[in-house]
């Protein structure tokens, strides 16, 4: 984190979203201490069915793993740079990357819905979308195919992979 001064004196209102970047498999430990500091932090999580010892479980894992969305004010920066199992904001040059707030929104709406989701770090960018009705209203994103079905893309272009999930056809609107 070189130069957050930038970010700090930017206009008043909701600080933007930045990506912090974490050790593999710390990112719950990252989130509680981020909250414990009253930083706002989004971990989104997926549910995925695995099997120990002959017993099938659902466990929630990161969407993204390796990565943790901040929104800290002017004066929780320093903070974020003692945070256990944290290895820094990802950066856009000099400056802390931000997120677009709807991309984020997009992400919780998937989240939020309970549908499978899976997570493709290499789909090519397509059409955008945007779902009209059904669990993903208002979800924006990208439209591709795979394998006769229609699946909405939200890409996460900071963390270089995307989420994508089933929906019908007639739930989509062009934008």
């Amino acid at each position: 984190m070189k130069d957050t001064t930038a970010i700090k004196d930017e206009a008043p209102g909701p600080a933007p979203w930045l990506v912090l970047k974490t050790r593999s498999r710390h990112e719950d430990v990252v989130e509680t201490s981020l909250q414990h500091k009253r930083i706002d932090a989004y971990l989104p999580r997926r549910n995925v069915l695995r099997q120990w010892k002959g017993k099938r479980r659902v466990v929630a894992l990161p969407l993204f793993p390796g990565y943790v969305f901040v929104r800290p004010t002017a004066d929780q920066f320093d903070n974020i740079r003692y945070i256990r199992g944290s290895c820094g904001l990802i950066l856009c040059g000099s400056r802390p990357a931000t997120l677009c707030e709807g991309d984020l929104d997009a992400v919780k709406i998937l989240v939020n819905s309970g549908a499978e989701l899976r997570v493709d770090p290499q789909l090519t960018p397509g059409q955008r979308v945007k779902i009209a009705s059904g669990p993903f209203a208002g979800a924006c994103g990208e439209l591709v195919r795979v394998k006769r079905h229609d699946r909405l893309v939200i890409n996460v272009h900071l963390l270089a992979s995307s989420v994508s999930v089933e929906v019908e056809s007639d739930a989509i609107t062009m934008l």
